[in-house]
């Protein structure tokens, strides 16, 4: 009987230390998964803002280029007016040089 007695007790023991074991393991499983999820939507979160900065960052830099071949095809068609008004001038010159000299 006493036998008995201590083999259910050290079952008891037993038992006792795996329900623990178990449910320390449980615990851990489910912090970890919390922290795995926790990480993958923080993840996904930072994916989402660099694609946004970078469409950001990509508009900016069309919107300079953009800017840029604006102001130099505005320049070059000044600088161009200048040229023909400046021609015409020359022409208009050389019409009334050629009507004083005919008198």
């Amino acid at each position: 009987m006493a036998t008995l007695s201590f083999t259910f007790g050290v079952l008891s023991v037993i038992a006792i230390l795996l329900v623990i074991v178990l449910t320390v393991g449980a615990v851990k499983v489910y912090r970890q998964e919390n922290e795995l999820t926790q990480l993958n939507q923080t993840l996904l979160n930072l994916e989402r803002n660099l694609y946004q900065d970078m469409h950001n960052q990509e508009r900016s830099v069309n919107d300079q280029i953009t800017d840029s071949v604006t102001q130099a095809n505005s320049y070059t068609d000044k600088r161009i007016d200048k040229l023909i008004d400046t021609y015409f001038a020359v022409k208009e010159a050389e019409k009334e040089s050629k009507k004083l000299l005919k008198g």
